[in-house]
């Protein structure tokens, strides 16, 4: 413990001389705003933009096509993070420093919650909720905030507290069963999310997938007529297996060709 946190004194130090060269990162003091909870956020945040009002500490800011927000959807992949007011470090620039707010991605942040989902436990996945910027308890499959640090027992849906919560934005599967899985790789790559790739990339590995499943089946198909027409020179009275076999060739080949273009079609929506 005594060297996990000196090694955080040495990364905040480190920052501290940083922002001293560069003008853009600097740390803010326990002392400088006041917590809701009386403690300090461990984690580094942002100063974004957000396109609210009265924004509270703890809140979920989502990305959206009018910028940032509160988010109001449920189990939402467009998740930037949680403001945090108290954050230990703050990166900004010249632009935001003023008028931004701070936003944290990862780490041990006091988040905005609910019992609408039911009462919270240690342990339990958070995610986004109907209620703009604020979570609830995860119940099924989804993108999740991350895991609550402490309980929240208020049975009261209406009411909303902050608890301790550590960050980690990724896709939970509640069924685990190969079944369950399979269907989430497909929910995966047809939901979009804040960080995916650019429009160019996805572009050129879809043409590359296409073009690519094309070529294999092709090549497949010059070689099962090749062979076929070969073997009725050579056994003119077994034509129908020889039939059965090329027509059994060519629809793995068309199953190839579909297959590569379904891979680029999630590429592209990804």
């Amino acid at each position: 413990m005594f060297f996990h946190k000196k090694l955080y004194i040495y990364f905040v130090a480190l920052l501290i001389v940083f922002s001293t060269l560069t003008n853009i990162v600097f740390a803010q003091a326990t002392g400088d705003s006041p917590s809701s909870s009386g403690e300090v956020t461990l984690g580094v945040a942002k100063m974004v933009l957000v396109n609210e009002k009265d924004v509270k500490d703890g809140s979920i800011v989502s990305s959206s096509d009018k910028g940032l927000v509160l988010s109001d959807v449920s189990y939402d992949s467009q998740v930037v993070g949680v403001v945090s007011r108290d954050a230990a470090i703050l990166l900004s620039n010249d632009q935001n420093k003023t008028s931004g707010i701070p936003v944290i991605s990862s780490g041990q942040v006091y988040l905005l919650v609910s019992s609408k989902e039911g009462i919270i436990k240690k342990g339990d996945l958070i995610a986004t909720s109907v209620v703009p910027g604020v979570g609830v308890k995860a119940i099924k499959s989804g993108y999740v905030l991350g895991t609550a640090l402490e309980d929240y027992t208020d049975p009261d849906p209406k009411k909303i507290d902050t608890i301790a919560v550590d960050l980690d934005l990724h896709y939970f599967n509640s069924k685990p069963t190969f079944p369950g899985s399979l269907t989430d790789i497909f929910k995966i790559a047809l939901l979009p999310t804040k960080e995916g790739p650019t429009a160019i990339f996805k572009y050129i590995v879809a043409a590359a997938v296409v073009i690519g499943s094309f070529i294999l089946g092709f090549m497949s198909f010059g070689r099962t007529a090749a062979k076929g027409v070969e073997a009725l020179g050579r056994n003119p009275a077994a034509r129908r297996i020889i039939y059965i076999g090329i027509i059994f060739n060519v629809t793995i080949v068309v199953a190839i060709v579909l297959a590569g273009l379904t891979v680029a079609f999630l590429i592209l929506r990804l």
